[in-house]
């Protein structure tokens, strides 16, 4: 039996108290001293009545106790504390030649964004979509032999055009995960952005990722996270991948291997990337070790407004633009070579505050293939028409809350055919809400 010890030295009468305890006082105020069984009595009557009322201060609970407690940043079950966010995302878009999100992601690639702006003529569509909606789930679990043990899934619902899913009856889309990893003791397993992607140069647009250069993907890794003078180093040994869209070799032996260097001070986030990969084919019987680099920024500039950058070079294949370029020359592929195929990609955008709920970014994104490549008619080893590609975008977002962010904005791509000096327009305009929880 457990004896438990109440000091009364540090009790502070509630308000409610007071406005009780003091006109009694002053009624019996004809007595020194009042019996021990009327202040009890009192005290009971203090107690009921905050009871009912609601003023009186929640009892601890027992540290043996094993249920969900708030903490303020999720829900505590024992040692671990389970956070659930994500947002609805709800987009409408009109797009140029016959182009307006018909069923699945994969009509918003730029190969597909091209192909739309070759083949019709201007025949704006529209469609909307909540597919990007996202819903997380994240884990920190204290002192896992003297570390945080933190986990994280991500899935949202944006299929390829090929899922099963329809816009005729029910807009039904299954999700699909996004990412899915676990942190500890500055190792990273599982899946989530590359390493060679720099999340925080990344612009602010509403359609997100879909620009004609940023490195933007995500893959398992194993990752792993060291101090570094002036910010932090990060190695990964991640997926190895060398196939075009839809297609996989699946013929790689080893992994890619990626690095990362970033500064992060009162100037901004610098960084710069690296990665070395093995493309082979199994076919061909042959195999050749490359890779690319990418330097990238995010610089503070007036007020609360900063300037993204980013410059990336070499074999980037897949990496780069949501794998708008094949990994290798496929022409010469066809002819038992494996050739990398060079491109480079830039991205400059600048975001501005009108006010501090306001906000607009203008982003122009250009990339381009470097090489020579094999073959004398199309599709010159790309699956598609064009060499060069570049995007622009510009918006303007209202955010009264954290919580939520209004938006409109309008992209223009051009895309530059390979065999001529000739080239294509696609247009769009989007406008999004975004309610996070």
């Amino acid at each position: 039996m457990t004896t438990r010890r109440v000091s009364l030295a540090g009790l502070r009468p509630t308000p409610l108290a007071l406005a009780v305890a003091l006109p009694a006082c002053l009624l019996g105020a004809q007595g020194a001293f009042a019996q021990d069984s009327e202040l009890q009595e009192l005290r009971d009557r203090i107690e009921q009545l905050e009871s009912k009322l609601g003023t009186g201060t929640a009892p601890e609970p027992q540290a043996e106790n094993n249920y969900l407690l708030k903490d303020g940043t999720g829900i505590r079950i024992g040692d671990t504390t389970v956070t659930i966010g994500g947002f609805i995302k709800a987009d409408v878009l009109a797009g140029s030649n016959g182009n307006g999100w018909k069923n699945g992601y994969s009509v918003g690639l730029p190969r597909s964004l091209a192909a739309a702006a070759r083949d019709g003529e201007s025949d704006w569509k529209t469609g909307f979509s909540a597919r990007e909606s996202r819903i997380s789930i994240g884990t920190n679990t204290s002192d896992v032999a003297g570390h945080d043990l933190k986990t994280y899934v991500e899935m949202d619902f944006n299929q390829g055009a090929s899922a099963d899913g329809n816009e005729v009856v029910s807009n039904s889309y299954a999700p699909r995960l996004r990412q899915a990893y676990g942190a500890w003791n500055n190792w990273l397993f599982g899946q989530t952005y590359t390493t060679f992607t720099d999340l925080a140069a990344m612009p602010e647009i509403l359609d997100q990722g879909k620009q004609a250069a940023f490195i933007f993907l995500r893959q398992p890794m194993l990752r792993y996270t060291l101090a570094a003078p002036g910010g932090k180093l990060m190695l990964a040994l991640e997926n190895p991948e060398d196939g075009f869209g839809t297609e996989s070799y699946d013929d790689q032996s080893y992994p890619d291997l990626v690095a990362r260097y970033q500064i992060r001070n009162e100037l901004g986030i610098y960084s710069v990337a690296g990665v070395v990969r093995s493309i082979e084919d199994d076919a061909a019987d042959d195999t050749v070790t490359t890779g690319a680099v990418s330097l990238s920024a995010r610089i503070p500039t007036v007020g609360r407004d900063d300037l993204r950058l980013q410059y990336s070079y070499g074999d980037l294949g897949r990496y780069m633009g949501l794998f708008t370029y094949p990994d290798v020359d496929r022409a010469a592929l066809a002819n038992g070579e494996v050739e990398p195929l060079k491109t480079f990609g830039a991205t400059a955008a600048y975001r501005h505050f009108w006010s501090p709920n306001w906000r607009s970014s203008l982003s122009v994104s250009h990339t381009e293939i470097v090489d020579d490549l094999t073959g004398t008619t199309p599709p010159f080893g790309t699956l598609s028409y064009f060499d060069a590609s570049t995007s622009v975008h510009v918006n303007l977002l209202w955010s009264p809350h954290k919580k939520l962010t209004l938006g409109v904005e309008y992209a223009h791509w051009n895309f530059a055919e390979i065999a001529g000096d000739g080239d294509e327009q696609y247009e769009q305009v989007m406008a999004s809400a975004k309610l996070a929880f």
